[in-house]
């Protein structure tokens, strides 16, 4: 049977699971002075001793050889208490340990060469960018972690600081063993520590994670808007009918249209009947991304035709708070209920309030939300059958009405 009782290696490895919480490595950046660490020993009872006297003297004898190192040094201080008893008369145990200095804790985690990966990494960071020594020390662990590409990280946040990147693109960044893979690789690290160096006005907080060009002002890849005329542009030769340009450049286009369709199918893009006055765009987002884009669509009316889903309804929700004239199309509970042998299932649907909804199609998200025709019910624009296009057209299709 094992015997109850504290084993130096138990202790060893209560003290690894702080050490690995990083506050002693915290404490040490901070240059505060070692407080010395204590952990109790569970030790034998007078009776136990007199019940298990061999077993007993073997643990103390273990306990006594553990406690110093290989050359007979203490590993640690240990606090006794007395035992006493008729049969086994007056014995010392062990019942608390004691870390006095940080080199003795080290020593017991076996965390020693930590110790100097962060004093090297500190030395470093001041040489080279002061103002990042803060999140080394809020952060020693990350830090020691990435000692390796520590000098690649610090020249690559010291570049950024230094200049004004809205002119430029990321793949220009310039640091010698850095590029845009060493950025994609290390983009969290790169977040933290720019994040903590640059003053706020620098970071744009709205940009998701994972877009680091965008959260750290970088110039943006462009965004493209495609379209195809369905009726005659006075501006292109006649035998254009589509064009992609870059979001910011189409107002300068001299695109004329009263309506502009967005449809998110590229088929259904593709095959989009004529319809006077007006183009059709593939994609909500492209266009949008730009503000003078923006300007482009806002005294247009815009026509969306999206999936029959959640998702869809958010798409039309979000445009109308974007864009003042925006009526959607085929998404109806009519046109749902229509098609009910090519529903598919929606995979992670939304039910958030959708706030820039009609009536109806409030109404119809709220079923597709409440599972009324079955569990995530949805029905992709390109399953609609397309005669119902032209039907619904119809509207448009009348050059004699004014719908501007």
């Amino acid at each position: 049977m094992t015997a109850p009782w504290t084993e130096v290696g138990d202790l060893v490895q209560v003290l690894q699971k702080r050490w690995d919480r990083g506050v002693y490595l915290a404490a040490y950046a901070q240059g505060l002075p070692w407080a010395p660490v204590s952990l109790p020993v569970r030790s034998p009872t007078s009776s136990e001793i007199l019940d298990r006297f061999d077993a007993v003297r073997r643990w103390a004898a273990k306990f006594e050889d553990d406690a110093r190192t290989t050359s007979g040094q203490p590993r640690f201080r240990i606090e006794y208490r007395t035992v006493k008893g008729k049969n086994v008369g007056t014995n010392q145990v062990p019942v608390r340990i004691w870390v006095e200095s940080l080199e003795q804790m080290c020593s017991l985690a076996g965390r020693s060469e930590q110790l100097g990966d962060l004093q090297a990494v500190l030395d470093l960071t001041r040489d080279v960018l002061p103002a990042a020594v803060p999140w080394v020390v809020g952060h020693p662990l990350d830090a020691v972690a990435h000692r390796h590409i520590w000098p690649r990280v610090l020249s690559t946040v010291a570049w950024v600081a230094e200049r004004d990147p809205s002119r430029l693109y990321l793949r220009q960044l310039d640091v010698n063993g850095v590029d845009t893979k060493f950025v994609e690789h290390h983009q969290r690290l790169l977040d933290q520590v720019l994040s903590a160096v640059l003053p706020p006005e620098r970071v744009d907080v709205l940009a998701p994670p994972g877009d680091f060009a965008r959260r750290f002002r970088f110039r943006s890849k462009p965004y493209y808007a495609r379209f195809r005329f369905l009726w005659p542009q006075p501006s292109f030769p006649a035998g254009v009918t589509e064009v992609r340009l870059r979001a910011e450049e189409v107002p300068a286009a001299g695109i004329e249209a009263a309506t502009v369709f967005i449809v998110e199918n590229e088929i259904s893009y593709l095959a989009f009947p004529d319809v006077p006055h007006s183009v059709v765009m593939f994609g909500s987002g492209y266009a949008l991304e730009a503000a003078n884009a923006r300007s482009w669509l806002q005294p247009k009316e815009v026509v969306y035709w999206g999936d029959i889903d959640t998702h869809g309804f958010a798409i039309l929700s979000n445009l109308r708070a974007r864009l003042t004239r925006v009526v959607s199309l085929l998404m109806d509970k009519g046109t749902l209920l229509a098609h009910a042998q090519q529903w598919v299932t929606e995979p992670v649907p939304i039910s958030r309030p959708l706030e820039h909804l009609t009536d109806e199609e409030r109404s119809v998200y709220k079923d597709l939300v409440e599972d009324r025709y079955g569990r995530s019910v949805r029905l992709e624009q390109e399953r609609t059958r397309f005669s119902l296009v032209s039907v619904a057209l119809a509207p448009w299709a009348e050059p004699s009405q004014d719908r501007h």
